[in-house]
């Protein structure tokens, strides 16, 4: 538990002189047409691209996968459409998390995400043999099925409803400042895979 792969990005200001000639490096969009994207690829469940307001050139796509490599396959079919130029990054989550839910997806992405194993890198030359480049980051839950990964894939651990009551009753006596509802109740009636949310003992 914890083992895996480690991956550093460097990003630093660029030097002219450690610029490849080679590279294309397009202004990044300020939106994308999310709509016509979700009907060319029906599997995305949801896809963010507000970061792009913020001149942050990444992206967060909710899939639901159905075979093995779909999210590489998901990654080079994005990336080949001209409307992605500008884009450095796409990362990817399962098709139970919300992408618009910035917080929670980067979370979830974060902790399914082995960078060794779950990276590819889309290059898009032109003619005149320059090119374009997009990382793609797989933050899915890894199945043997789609997979091949053998070990069962942890779930969120979620407070039970006898706790989350308990604590809902005693709420106005902690004097703790205004109710908050149990985080569980987000993911409490999630499957992920062929296997339910756990509940602690």
């Amino acid at each position: 538990m914890g083992f895996g792969g480690k991956f550093c990005i460097d990003g630093t200001f660029k030097f002219e002189e450690e610029i490849e000639d080679q590279y294309l490096n397009y202004p990044a969009p300020k939106a994308l047409p999310v709509d016509d994207i979700q009907q060319e690829f029906p599997e995305i469940a949801s896809l963010n691209d507000s970061l792009l307001k913020l001149d942050i050139p990444c992206l967060i796509v909710s899939v639901q996968k159905n075979r093995r490599a779909h999210v590489a396959e998901l990654h080079n079919a994005i990336c080949s459409g001209n409307y992605i130029n500008g884009v450095k990054m796409i990362l990817y989550v399962e098709h139970t998390v919300n992408a618009l839910d910035l917080p929670t997806a980067l979370w979830r992405f974060c902790n399914n995400l082995d960078p060794k194993r779950d990276h590819f890198l889309f290059k898009k030359e032109t003619e005149e043999g320059k090119y374009n480049a997009i990382l793609g980051l797989d933050g899915t839950i890894k199945t043997k099925e789609f997979d091949g990964f053998e070990r069962d894939w942890p779930n969120i651990i979620v407070a039970d409803d006898k706790t989350i009551a308990s604590i809902d009753a005693k709420w106005n006596d902690l004097g703790i400042g205004k109710f908050i509802p149990s985080p569980s109740l987000k993911y409490k009636d999630q499957m992920y895979g062929d296997q339910a949310v756990a509940s602690p003992k």
